[in-house]
């Protein structure tokens, strides 16, 4: 089962609307939004769920909305969705506040096909005891029959209350007469032991709002620290690694004390073997791309953490890579607050934003690892190099945009058409960049080809769909996107100096022109239809009259594509028209490319007829 959606209704800057709802992919999920949007208070109020317990403090009055109506109440509402292979087959509603748990769908018909016969058989016994039989009175006595009444409810399931009775009937069981107690004691071993295992498929949030590390080495005295407790340093996992490997504070000071005593060599031994046990074999399992062993080094008033290898020797912690010192040191926080290994919502804000660029870009692939051991991974970035924007990667971004009145809103898109325009460049910058860096990874000029000099990204997003889709043979040339058309000619000239074939396509409007192709003609001496052209099939008669100037003869990709293709896909899609034009290329790209959408023939004939210049050029 995995989350797919979550409206939080009156969260902190959240209101009640539908923009309060995030939609969650079954895998990575990442939020951009600038500043102050609230992107922080969207992972927060993620964090605040829980199937178990139905914290008191996601219902905190400093958590409500401050402008929300009187009476207004913090709400989460949770959709949950089957995976293929799981044995609940249809969809479940969660709906969470503070006095109110209401659990329905596929997870109530699951726990009626694999829980309820234990607890009728339960609840038989319990009848059994007649109304009253522990003696009580007043208020215990009412306590007594809402525990009652939680184990019999079957329109719902209110998780917290029903744990309740069951713990309350468990401290109950040596009151019970001796003549049913073993029936009852069984009746209600069963049913934990059902409910226990039934619970494990509900999804588990995990909140790592702070990139908390492990030293490569302690010093005695900075262990001491670091132990008293997690306010004398909130990002260290020290107090965390020890309470994970279930040593005492003590146990763990004595090993790092210098000294040999039986009792210190008994601690080193032990935590040696707890270090194995509850964090390398379980990470081995978690982490199956690399088999490495976590250990401690002792030596005088200091403990150094290594690690090995399996086919390699033995390197200081620090000297490992910062995305899989990140990961395990993940795992670590994540085991010493028991969450489960699969199954997990993993909440991270700003994953990585002090490591370098590449360090940055192998945490995507992590989060995709832990996607791949049944997690989910919810992250918001500023960075563009946070961002995988290829295979299907732009629709698994959601953009969160403050608006006007001061309320959060969340939109399951980054181009949704309702993102005011005003907001859209700050807002979506890391993606713009992200699709600007990913196309540049791409191209570069070739000494074996012909390399096509075109004047923007737009252009090269919209010719390399083209050439997928009329099945263009490409083997003996290369497309190069450039900034503007003076850039063109600077490539140009580059190449021309490098010793490369090329020829420039340009826009057919006054800068592709004056600046542009002209240019090369009256200064480079080249000449129109062989070292240049344009995205509009002209002669030079027609550049001599500047018909560029004419708003029915300038020409740019996007009158190649149509105007009215664009806007019937803007219009099929909800997608604002008002998007930059690179980042409407794209999302075009991506439909047409994931077969979602089809262009129309005036949009292939003309791309077809370009081509054909180009190549005869």
């Amino acid at each position: 089962m995995y989350i797919h959606s979550v409206k939080l209704v009156n969260y902190k800057s959240i209101g009640d609307y539908d923009e309060a709802e995030v939609i969650i992919e079954p895998t990575v999920t990442a939020i951009i939004g600038k500043n102050e949007s609230g992107k922080s208070n969207v992972l927060d109020g993620l964090s605040q769920i829980d199937f178990m317990g139905n914290k008191a403090t996601a219902y905190a009055p400093e958590r409500l909305n401050r402008t929300a109506a009187e009476g207004s109440q913090i709400k989460y509402i949770i959709t949950i969705k089957p995976s293929p292979e799981d044995i609940v087959l249809s969809d479940t509603t969660i709906i969470l506040s503070k006095n109110n748990y209401e659990l329905t769908g596929g997870f109530l018909d699951h726990y009626h096909n694999w829980v309820k016969g234990y607890v009728d058989t339960l609840n038989e016994i319990i009848e059994s005891f007649g109304g009253n039989p522990f003696k009580l009175r007043d208020q215990e006595l009412t306590n007594y029959k809402a525990h009652v009444t939680a184990l019999k409810d079957s329109d719902s399931l209110n998780v917290p209350r029903f744990l309740n009775a069951l713990t309350y009937f468990h401290n109950k069981q040596n009151s019970v007469s001796a003549e049913i107690k073993a029936s009852f004691v069984e009746a209600l071993e069963n049913v934990e032991a059902k409910m226990h295992d039934y619970l494990l498929n509900l999804p588990h949030f995990f909140y790592r709002n702070a990139d908390k590390h492990l030293q490569t080495t302690y010093k005695l005295e900075d262990a001491e620290k670091e132990l008293k407790g997690a306010s004398v340093n909130p990002n260290s996992l020290l107090l965390s690694f020890v309470s994970l490997i279930s040593v005492s504070n003590d146990e763990f000071l004595s090993a790092v004390r210098s000294g040999a005593t039986p009792q210190q060599v008994s601690n080193r031994k032990k935590i040696s073997r707890l270090v194995e046990e509850k964090i390398n074999k379980p990470f081995h399992d978690f982490y199956q791309t690399e088999k490495i062993s976590l250990d401690l080094d002792f030596n005088t008033n200091l403990v150094s953490f290594t690690v090995q290898s399996e086919d390699g020797a033995a390197l200081m912690l620090g000297e490992r890579s910062n995305g899989l010192r990140w990961y395990l040191e993940t795992f670590i926080d994540a085991k010493a607050h028991n969450v489960p290994g699969r199954n997990v919502i993993y909440l991270f804000d700003e994953p990585g934003a002090s490591l370098h660029v590449n360090a940055q870009k192998e945490l995507i692939t992590l989060f995709h690892h832990l996607s791949d051991q049944g997690n989910q991974v919810v992250y918001t970035t500023h960075s563009p190099y946070m961002l995988k924007t290829e295979d299907g990667g732009i629709s698994r971004i959601r953009a969160v945009v403050k608006d006007s009145n001061g309320y959060t809103r969340i939109y399951k898109t980054a181009y949704d058409a309702r993102i005011a325009q005003d907001s859209q460049k700050d807002t979506l910058a890391p993606l713009i960049n992200a699709l600007g860096m990913n196309l540049n990874d791409t191209f570069g000029p070739a000494n074996n080809k012909t390399n096509i000099v075109i004047e923007g990204m737009s252009d090269y997003i919209y010719i390399s769909l083209m050439i997928k889709v009329l099945n263009v043979k490409m083997d003996n040339y290369s497309i190069i996107p450039s900034v503007g058309a003076s850039n063109c000619v600077n490539i140009c000239s580059i190449l021309h100096g490098w010793g490369c074939k090329y020829i420039a396509v340009f826009d057919y409007d006054k800068a592709g022109v004056e600046t542009g192709g002209e240019h090369m003609h009256k200064n480079l001496f080249y000449q129109l239809g062989e070292q240049y052209l344009y995205l509009a099939n002209v002669a030079q008669d027609d550049i001599d009259a500047k018909t560029y100037n004419s708003p029915d003869k300038k020409c740019v990709i996007e009158d190649l594509v149509t105007k009215e293709e664009i806007d019937r896909f803007c219009s099929a899609t909800n997608t604002s028209p008002e998007l930059s034009k690179p980042l409407i290329a794209k999302i075009i790209a991506e439909a047409v490319t994931q077969g979602s959408y089809e262009l129309g023939d005036e949009c292939k004939n003309n791309f077809a007829l370009l081509f054909d210049r180009m190549f005869n050029a």
